[in-house]
């Protein structure tokens, strides 16, 4: 066998080893290709017909007094203060039925484990002298906790009262909203995955409250201000927990480094304003939900056991893993996020050029302020661009890099100093579409400008694709890059200007699917050749196709993710018998399965090859 398959199957989908990217030398514009498998949860699995309870979990000392209601029931002990009356707990309760069932019958949620034993969800009276706790009754505060092995959800009287109309606490709204939050995480907590990604627990729980309120009401023209980080510091982190710390680290997924105290005991602060709350937003799963299927993040809940990013891998395996990260980069970095791309402007727009620094005293380091501004910084140094030290990627983490373009075509030239690391050049058009290039890993990366840029700018989205949280190393760890314009480039764009406001479009039907094109099946309904079929000889891949009619075709070679390799051939072909060979010494192929597909016009048909290893 060539020398070429004797190694193991390489990591990285974007065709790492040998450049490959740059021999999509026309500049095709890219299409993301479907992730296989789909992720998409089925709720049959778990999610059986619960009857409604009847009884409450009897097992808590100190319980003086029960009010239920339906699937919910709250208790109290002796201690519970005077403002806590059924004028309060009969909303209350109203409310939470009112929400859960909609997660639970139009979303599609299981319910929590109190429910799936066959007694009601509970919500016990924080302070009010029960087993939970030995507080006083004028104790603030509210979350989730537990009470044997089934979750609960634990609350001062200050958000129970909330629920009561002539209660005059001007956080009312917001109170109420924050104990329908703890009673997600005691959903959460029943589903047996992120058990190790404290960062998921609060992001997918705002997620699921968020994406249920937008689709029974069809507004999805805001979302959570704590979901500006992650698009206004793309360096951070996906599975970060108080993101960019004062010291230049990251915070863990599990909040790893974000814990100190002075020598007294006393919580010092290590993050920095704004982005300090970033494990509150949603801008993943709105992005999984968006693009991949609402289905994919309950997915996540019920497949990955420990950290979200590995076990999405486990089932997708390691190239697609990475490619979705660069994915999730891209469409970022355009706010191609379907519907939530207006609300996602707006949360760019309100921190745009906010200073950002320690959040409070005492604090660890009292950092310089950064400027907030979604694009990397960069010095011109013999016309190569280096990226500001400070703000250069963590794992998984993203630069985003404006640049001035004029003419029908641009390129740049990508050295990473860093592992794993991809280019991808993207811009939004004046019709408001989102236009892509292939992803490279070193090299040229080169795209058309068939469609005029708005405002002359293509951003080049550097990204690390590193998912996998190591410990200590991965968490300081920033990687580092160059960038030299080439063809087109006019030099780096202001990063102090908002390029990204510009009309968002959609831009339906930019992802192909070939992966699921299998051996010698036609995914068109139309023909365009027959006998097409591809032949393993010495070292040599022939591709045979007899044409049925004489025009115009292209013959493309792909990985199985759906990343173009190259083109074979662009051009006329006469009807009859003919024949095209993929040169292995040549060509590095990234996977071990890799599609060849003939399209004409409208009409393609795919074939695909998996070589032993």
């Amino acid at each position: 066998m060539n020398p070429i398959f004797a190694s193991a199957l390489l990591a990285f989908a974007l065709i790492s080893s040998l450049h490959c990217g740059a021999r999509a030398a026309e500049g095709d514009p890219y299409a993301w290709p479907a992730y296989t498998p789909s992720l998409n949860y089925n709720s049959n699995v778990r999610l059986k017909t619960f009857p409604m309870p009847t009884q409450d979990m009897e097992d808590c000392k100190g319980v003086v007094g029960t009010q239920n209601s339906d699937w919910w029931t709250f208790k109290w002990g002796k201690n519970k203060r005077s403002v806590v009356t059924s004028a309060a707990i009969t909303p209350m309760l109203a409310r939470f039925n009112k929400d859960f069932a909609y997660f639970r019958d139009t979303m599609r949620w299981a319910p929590d484990s109190r429910i799936q034993a066959g007694y009601r969800s509970a919500i016990y009276l924080f302070g009010s002298g029960l087993c939970t706790d030995t507080k006083d009754s004028n104790e603030l505060g509210g979350w989730q906790s537990s009470v044997g092995k089934h979750p609960i959800v634990l609350a001062s009287y200050y958000p129970v009262y909330s629920f009561d109309p002539g209660c005059p606490y001007k956080d009312r709204q917001s109170q109420m909203g924050a104990m329908i939050h703890e009673g997600i995480h005691s959903l959460l907590a029943s589903l047996p995955s992120a058990k190790q990604s404290a960062w998921i627990q609060e992001a997918g729980n705002t997620w699921l409250q968020q994406q249920a309120e937008a689709q029974r009401t069809g507004d999805y023209s805001t979302m959570g201000f704590l979901n500006a980080p992650a698009i206004i510091a793309p360096f951070m982190p996906i599975e970060c927990y108080s993101g960019w710390l004062q010291d230049g680290s990251f915070g863990g997924p599990s909040a790893e480094g974000v814990n100190e105290a002075d020598a007294s005991g006393k919580q010092i602060c290590t993050w920095r304003r704004l982005l300090g709350g970033t494990q509150y937003g949603n801008l993943f799963p709105v992005f999984l939900g968006e693009w991949l299927g609402r289905g994919s993040v309950p997915w996540i809940w019920n497949y990955c056991p420990g950290r979200v990013l590995q076990g999405m891998a486990d089932s997708l395996g390691d190239a697609q893993m990475r490619l979705l990260i660069v994915e999730y980069r891209a469409r970022l970095a355009l706010l191609d996020l379907k519907n939530w791309s207006e609300a996602a402007k707006k949360l760019v727009n309100d921190n745009f050029g906010s200073s950002i620094g320690s959040e409070w005293a005492p604090y660890k380091i009292n950092v310089a302020p950064w400027i907030a501004t979604p694009y990397a910084k960069t010095t011109d140094s013999s016309g190569s661009l280096i990226p500001e030290a400070r703000t250069t990627p963590g794992w998984s983490g993203a630069n985003l890099i404006p640049l001035k373009v004029t003419g029908s075509s641009v390129s740049v030239t990508f050295r990473p100093l860093g592992a794993n690391m991809s280019l991808q050049l993207c811009y939004r058009a004046t019709d408001g579409t989102s236009v892509y290039s292939a992803p490279v890993a070193t090299g040229n990366a080169t795209l058309r400008l068939d469609k005029a840029p708005a405002n002359g700018v293509v951003i080049a989205v550097v990204c690390n694709t590193d998912y996998k949280y190591l410990g200590e190393a991965t968490r300081k760890a920033h990687f580092d890059f160059r960038l030299q314009p080439g063809n087109g480039i006019t030099g780096a764009a202001d990063v102090n200007k908002k390029w990204y406001d510009v009309k968002l479009t959609n831009t339906p039907g930019d992802r192909q699917n070939p992966i699921e094109v299998r051996k010698n099946q036609v995914q068109s309904s139309g023909r365009i050749a027959t006998d097409f079929e591809l032949r393993m000889e010495n070292g040599t891949i022939r591709v045979h196709f007899n044409l049925a009619k004489s025009g115009p075709i292209q013959l493309s070679l792909y990985t199985a993710s759906g990343s173009l390799i190259s083109h074979l051939y662009t051009g006329e072909r006469k009807a009859g018998v003919h024949q095209e060979k993929i040169d292995l010494s040549k060509v590095a192929l990234p996977e071990a399965t890799f599609l060849v597909t003939l399209k004409s016009g409208a009409y393609l048909e795919t074939r695909s090859m998996t070589l032993a290893r």
